[in-house]
């Protein structure tokens, strides 16, 4: 049994997966709109097109803390051009402009397996991932300045993808090349976010999700993921 320091806060746990992302065997993609690349220096994610994601394949029970040290990465000829072609990043500069998603729980209704459904809600639900289908909590790191700076974080919680937290101003904007962790301790009904050492937002949820699989996805930008560890907390 581990004890680890957040900020203010304490966590007990076991060390259940140390991913460095040297392969992909432990993770799975369902759709050809990003590129996922692991290396000596960990998993580079970039878009191409639509909203990509990529899931564990093992599904979470339980009471967990998530840990993901990540950089964004300045964006490749392929990736700058589909950036300058989209109806949404037009005339918007991407050291500005960016998007990134955690699923924090991904699971079916009852009665269907999550990978075997996943493909058939592609290009429906708000970001066109079957948002409104999922017993989902899925959070979102999003810095848009296209004249008018705008920055959020926002948990957000399926079937219906409500808004369950809106905050902004409080994770930073995130330079090229500059690492940083974000956390999240799911225990019980109590959700919470850390940038770093920072505390972005506590939520209980009212009737929270047991299990599920967890999951990144990129929009519009290019991640480097260096490191995830998750811990089952007692």
């Amino acid at each position: 049994m581990q004890t680890l320091h957040i900020g203010n806060d304490q966590f007990h746990g076991e060390l259940a997966l140390h991913e460095t992302f040297a392969d992909l065997n432990r993770w799975i993609a369902f759709e050809s709109h990003g590129r996922w690349t692991p290396g000596k220096d960990g998993l580079l994610a970039e878009f191409l097109e639509k909203s990509p994601s990529l899931f564990l394949k093992e599904k979470i029970s339980g009471d967990y803390l998530w840990q993901t040290r990540l950089e964004r990465v300045a964006p490749s000829a392929e990736l700058l051009e589909c950036f300058r072609t989209s109806k949404h990043a037009n005339g918007a500069d991407p050291a500005w402009f960016y998007n990134f998603n955690f699923w924090l729980r991904a699971d079916a209704p009852p009665g269907e397996t999550f990978f075997e459904a996943y493909p058939k809600y592609l290009g429906s639900g708000w970001n066109g991932m079957g948002d409104d289908h999922w017993h989902s909590l899925f959070n979102t790191v999003v810095w848009w300045d296209k004249g008018t700076p705008d920055n959020w974080v926002r948990l957000r919680r399926s079937p219906g993808y409500e808004k369950m937290r809106d905050i902004q101003n409080v994770v930073p904007h995130l330079p090229f090349g500059q690492p940083h962790t974000f956390s999240f301790a799911l225990q019980s009904a109590r959700v919470r976010m850390y940038f770093d050492e920072t505390l972005v937002y506590d939520f209980t949820d009212a009737q929270p999700y047991a299990s599920g699989h967890i999951g990144v996805c990129v929009w519009l930008c290019a991640i480097r993921y260096h490191e995830m560890k998750l811990y089952r907390l007692e």
